[in-house]
């Protein structure tokens, strides 16, 4: 199961419909506390994640989940490319880094080469 956590629900849908017309399963949450509610470690492969959130950042959710140590591949997405952003996700453990607008192909080959379908 792949789950996506961004606040913009245009950006949500269109990972929905990028995944799963590539055979994936997965789920969608508009923030991370939503996320948290739902988070079941059984049903899990990936994480698509958010930096900016309303409410818990994207940053903290994963200081969160390194606490708990739920380990988790997560893929950081951001449309605010900052230094101090990259070098966040690079701290938590992210697989990658994409900006916004996320090339579709670059997301597709990233999850084929790191994660089997669902």
């Amino acid at each position: 199961m792949i789950h996506i956590i961004d606040d913009d629900p245009n950006v949500r849908d269109g990972f929905m419909m990028l995944l799963k017309s590539a055979g994936y399963v997965c789920d969608a949450f508009e923030s991370a506390e939503k996320f948290l509610e739902n988070y079941n470690a059984e049903s899990f492969d990936l994480l698509i994640l958010d930096i900016h959130l309303p409410g818990m950042s994207g940053c903290s959710l994963l200081e969160y989940l390194r606490t708990k140590k739920m380990r988790l591949p997560v893929i950081i997405i951001t449309g605010y490319d900052e230094k101090s952003t990259r070098t966040a996700a690079k701290d938590y453990g992210a697989i990658a880094y994409l900006r916004k607008p996320v090339d579709s192909t670059a997301l597709l080959d990233l999850i084929k080469f790191n994660y089997a379908k669902a």
